[in-house]
């Protein structure tokens, strides 16, 4: 059995709730701005947004190795909610949540639920070292908050996605 973590991070932006959504739906560009996402890639083509889109991650933070996992879209309601279910280097769920908070800005609320399934971090969460794992996931956060925020402020825009799907 592996170790179960469950974080929440709250980020508040101040933009639109609809740009925030399209930076979060947007997921072929999350390297451009978040930097622990070193690459993705869209495993079904023929859906790349919307309930039943697949994704394949490497983000590496902080500690010395790369994390792998996929994910597939399992709710998809714009602008407010995204839900999905990884596997790869941890098995769970992680949903984005956004709701406006103010006059033009966002709250946004990751929630993870996941068990990791590499044996050596598993061992090491168990001799001590949970914390490290946890402030690396802090950290990470942390960058793609920033990440965003820069992006924003110099203009980016995502392109504008079918929202038929």
């Amino acid at each position: 059995m592996g170790e179960l973590y469950s974080f929440a991070d709250e980020w508040l932006v101040p933009y639109p709730i609809e740009l925030a959504w399209r930076m979060v739906d947007d997921v072929a560009a999350w390297p451009s701005w978040w930097p622990d996402y070193r690459s993705v890639e869209l495993l079904s083509p023929d859906r790349p947004h919307g309930t039943g889109s697949r994704w394949r991650m490497r983000v590496r933070s902080n500690l010395p190795y790369t994390v792998d996992f996929a994910f597939v879209v399992l709710e998809h309601r714009a602008p407010n909610l995204v839900r999905t279910q990884v596997e790869g280097f941890f098995n769970g769920t992680i949903d984005w949540r956004l709701e406006e908070d103010g006059e033009g800005a966002t709250r946004m609320v990751l929630n993870e639920e996941t068990e990791t399934r590499w044996l050596l971090i598993n061992l090491a969460a168990r001799i001590g070292g949970r914390r490290f794992l946890e402030l690396n996931h802090a950290k990470a956060m942390g960058r793609g908050r920033e990440g965003m925020l820069r992006a924003l402020a110099r203009g980016y825009l995502p392109p504008d996605l079918d929202r038929s799907i």
